[in-house]
């Protein structure tokens, strides 16, 4: 990365279509895209592709927004800050020092990159309605939250209204995060949004928001209601209770026990380094969380050392690295070395994999819904998605955990062109390599 860069988050993506995964990662004073060559290399292609930005570029995404089977980048941006406009904040005593407030700053606009197929990109973040000066943004995540077949955007915006675009399906978007309910929490209240996830938590086939934020706020949890608007069930999931005293960047809804529920993991860390100085009862450096999903309620666990040890913990990504059928997770801490959180329990029940590979959809099969049905009668809905938490890139497979049934009756893939395929009977214990069909 160019020397005037400073590194802030990563995608990753194939947004060529030829197999082979690329990297966009953004930071403060411009944007770089890698393209892979395929030979273990890769090649910045930033200028050619037009998606250099600029400003201060936090998290990115890939994902097709207008189902043209390419895949487009949303890139989030903070605030207007340069060294030049760098304020003091905090007591004038040596020590004591602190970042200051986003209030200080204004906003800048986030930016989406439509994807030409001919390895450029157009900036159309003004033409599809997204370039809202007034956002504060650091994470983003996708879903089809309503079902008519187009992904909708969540950002999370710091200390002024979370962003939720509805996708329009002619190419533009409408922010409806206040009418919906996820703008602010239960009391009107804006909050510290800093990481978020999209997806159901409870098991109704409705794409659910989780959203971190600072310590005395309370990580935000939003249910889908089905009928385009949310609920707050912060307190009432029990989410409320076990977060109050942390602060949380990345994080994902995932089944960490393979037991048919999605549980939550967050990265914590205060972001001020001097917050004991001020507030004695608040810590800097923090442990990670892990939150198990007791049939849509929360509780804390510990299931090693590494959830007792003090991290200042930013990003977070996950994925299978070991290819045992339960979700292992990388984070990355400041002044840190990177954790490598192996998980060695969740496949004690058991699971199944999904790898797609899509033809008329995006070859990484971004976007695509899986509906996966029980001999129980149970049912369980996931959505492909690398853009999760905040910074960071996760792995496109999905593991589903069946808990102690040995199949899953029925397997359903609703990919972005469309087409619907099936699969009964699928045996536990393996990772199903399914390529898009014709029809």
């Amino acid at each position: 990365m160019p020397q005037n860069h400073y590194g802030m988050g990563v995608a990753v993506g194939d947004f060529d279509n030829d197999g082979l995964e690329d990297i966009y990662v953004t930071g403060y004073g411009g944007n770089t895209l890698y393209h892979n060559k395929g030979d273990g290399t890769f090649t910045d292609i930033t200028k050619m592709a037009g998606v250099e930005a600029g400003g201060w570029s936090v998290s990115a995404g890939f994902f097709d927004y207008d189902n043209d089977g390419r895949l487009d980048i949303f890139v989030t941006r903070y605030l207007d800050w340069s060294f030049k406009t760098n304020r003091y904040c905090g007591e004038q005593k040596p020590g004591y020092r602190a970042y200051c407030h986003p209030d200080n700053y204004d906003g800048a606009t986030n930016i989406l990159y439509h994807n030409n197929g001919d390895g450029t990109f157009t900036d159309v973040s003004v033409k599809a309605g997204i370039a809202n000066p007034k956002g504060k943004s650091l994470g983003v995540t996708f879903a089809d939250y309503d079902a008519d077949g187009f992904i909708d955007i969540f950002v999370a915006n710091d200390s002024v209204q979370c962003f939720l675009y509805h996708n329009n399906g002619n190419g533009t978007f409408s922010e409806v995060g206040l009418l919906a309910g996820v703008g602010y929490n239960e009391d009107g209240k804006a909050f510290a949004g800093m990481g978020a996830d999209f997806s159901d938590f409870d098991n109704d086939g409705r794409p659910d928001i989780v959203v971190t934020d600072l310590s005395n706020e309370r990580y935000m949890l939003f249910r889908n209601n089905g009928d385009g608007t949310f609920r707050d069930v912060t307190n009432i999931s029990g989410l409320g209770g076990a977060t109050l005293s942390f602060s949380g960047w990345s994080t994902h809804l995932f089944d960490f026990d393979n037991d048919g529920w999605k549980d939550i993991f967050v990265a914590q860390g205060h972001v001020m380094d001097t917050i004991h100085l001020t507030a004695p009862n608040l810590k800097y450096m923090q442990p990670p969380l892990l939150l198990r999903n007791d049939s849509g309620h929360f509780k804390r666990v510990i299931p090693g050392s590494a959830f007792e040890t003090e991290w200042a913990g930013r990003g977070a990504a996950f994925g299978d690295l070991d290819n045992d059928g339960d979700v292992d997770i990388v984070m990355s801490s400041v002044g840190q070395k990177a954790a490598v959180l192996r998980n060695d329990g969740g496949n004690r029940n058991h699971w199944l994999g999904i790898l797609l590979i899509g033809k008329k959809s995006n070859r990484d099969g971004i976007g695509s819904r899986v509906k996966v049905v029980f001999t129980s009668g149970a049912t369980q809905y996931f959505a492909v998605n690398t853009a999760v938490g905040y910074l960071s890139a996760s792995d496109k497979r999905l593991i589903m955990g069946l808990g102690t049934e040995t199949m899953a009756k029925l397997v359903e893939i609703r990919w972005p062109s469309g087409i619907v395929q099936k699969l009964e009977n699928v045996k536990a214990g393996q990772m199903l390599k399914v390529t898009e069909s014709p029809s």
